[in-house]
C-alpha cells in the first residue's frame, strides 16, 4: 500500500522536474537580447539639449521583455511594452500614453538600429504608418527617431526625435 505522503514526495519530486524541463525548453533566443542597449535610467533631450523628459527602461517577465516608462517635460506620461515574439520571429511593442495614439508596432534589428513600424487610423479614419528607430551610439546614448507618413509612406513627418542620455551623465547634446 502506498502511503500518502510517499505519493506526495514523488509527485513534488515529478512536479519540479517537469517545471525545470519546460523552463529549458523555452530558453530565451539571442534575438531577445537585441534590444537590450535601450534598458536603464534615462534623461531625454532633443537636438539641441533641452529636456525632453525622463525614461525607465527594465527587464521584466525574467528578461523576456522590456517596459518602458517615460515622462515628458510636461508630466505627460507613457508605457510600452516590448517583446521579441519568438513565434513571429520579430520584436513587438504596445505603446499607451496620455493624450497620444495607441501604438502597436512590430519589426526587427536592422543594423545596430531597432526599427518598429505599424498602422493606425485615426479618431476621422485617416490611416498612418508609424515607424520609430532606436540606434545605439558610440557614446552610450540612444536616439529614437519617430515619423510617420499619411501617404503609405512617400513622405514622412518627424514626431520626435530625442537623444536618451543614462541619468547622471554630465554630457549634453
Amino acid at each position: 500500500m502506498i502511503r500518502l505522503s510517499t505519493l506526495l514526495l514523488a509527485t513534488g519530486m515529478f512536479g519540479a522536474v517537469a517545471v525545470t524541463k519546460v523552463r529549458s525548453q523555452n530558453a530565451l533566443p539571442p534575438e531577445s537580447h537585441q534590444f537590450d542597449f535601450w534598458l536603464g535610467q534615462w534623461e531625454v533631450f532633443d537636438q539641441q539639449g533641452t529636456p525632453s523628459g525622463t525614461s525607465h527602461v527594465d527587464s521584466i517577465a525574467e528578461g523576456n521583455g522590456l517596459l518602458e516608462n517615460w515622462t515628458d517635460a510636461s508630466g505627460t506620461t507613457g508605457k510600452s511594452l516590448n517583446v521579441f515574439n519568438v513565434q513571429k520571429r520579430c520584436w513587438q511593442q504596445f505603446w499607451v500614453g496620455d493624450g497620444t495614439p495607441v501604438l502597436e508596432l512590430s519589426g526587427s534589428l536592422v543594423g545596430t538600429s531597432m526599427v518598429l513600424s505599424g498602422e493606425r487610423t485615426t479618431p476621422a479614419g485617416t490611416k498612418v504608418l508609424d515607424r520609430i528607430t532606436w540606434t545605439p551610439n558610440a557614446d552610450g546614448s540612444v536616439t529614437q527617431h519617430w515619423v510617420s507618413s499619411l501617404d503609405a509612406g512617400k513622405t514622412w513627418r518627424e514626431n520626435f526625435l530625442g537623444i536618451y542620455r543614462r541619468k547622471g551623465t554630465a554630457a549634453k547634446p
